[in-house]
């Protein structure tokens, strides 16, 4: 049989752990513009990359890059 001290110790716990959940899921609903414009910026540079990575691939295949060795 538990011991009173051990039923409250439980009791502290699951409030605690309650609390840290409800605290982090409000920070998360005041955070979310944030996180989305930093996901949208990083979509945007990584399809920017993409599209220069694309150009270079195609003058490669169509002759138009200049190597390095060439430009010396």
């Amino acid at each position: 049989m538990k011991s009173v001290e051990n039923i409250q110790d439980s009791v502290a716990a699951i409030a605690t752990s309650t609390s840290v959940v409800s605290a982090v899921a409000a920070k998360a609903t005041e955070l979310q513009p944030i996180i989305s414009a930093v996901s949208g910026l990083i979509a945007i540079i990584t399809g920017l990359f993409a599209i220069w990575y694309y150009i270079k691939k195609i003058n490669k295949i169509d002759g138009k890059a200049v190597s390095d060795s060439e430009e010396k």
